[in-house]
């Protein structure tokens, strides 16, 4: 089995009565998550530290620069996906001013966390969405 490894960002904001936002973009590729709304990353390239895969994919996918020293890791969560295990080292980066009449915001809340979004956002990105969320709010 291959692995390939993936860095991607998860951008939040906190809102009032225990209401999370998680930033995402509508993925417009040939591949399995075609037409979902996903979170900006892509493959770590060799040599390549993961937090600085992310803040490069994000520039390369959404049009703008972020300051890696504003990350947090979240950790690694796994894909399996067409006999490939997807590491996915995910960074968490608070709101951007930039981001501005860019992609979706997305509202989880405590009744239903990512449970609504079921079909519209990839697999994974559901347990990422709802661990950060009993996180923060646990």
């Amino acid at each position: 089995m291959k692995l390939l490894p993936v860095a991607l960002v998860l951008f939040f904001r906190q809102r009032d009565n225990q209401i999370l936002e998680v930033w995402t973009q509508r993925r417009e590729d040939d591949g399995p998550y075609h037409g979902l709304q996903e979170f900006p990353g892509g493959k770590i390239e060799p040599g390549e530290e993961p937090l600085l895969a992310a803040v490069r994919e994000v520039e390369e996918e959404v049009g703008i620069q972020i300051n890696p020293l504003d990350g947090k890791s979240m950790g690694i969560y796994t894909n399996n996906i067409g006999g490939r295990v997807i590491l996915l080292n995910v960074f968490l980066f608070p709101d951007q001013p930039s981001l501005l009449g860019k992609g979706r915001w997305l509202k989880i809340d405590y009744e239903n966390l990512s449970g609504p979004y079921q079909g519209m956002i990839p697999g994974p990105n559901h347990q990422m969405i709802d661990d950060l969320y009993r996180s923060l709010y646990s």
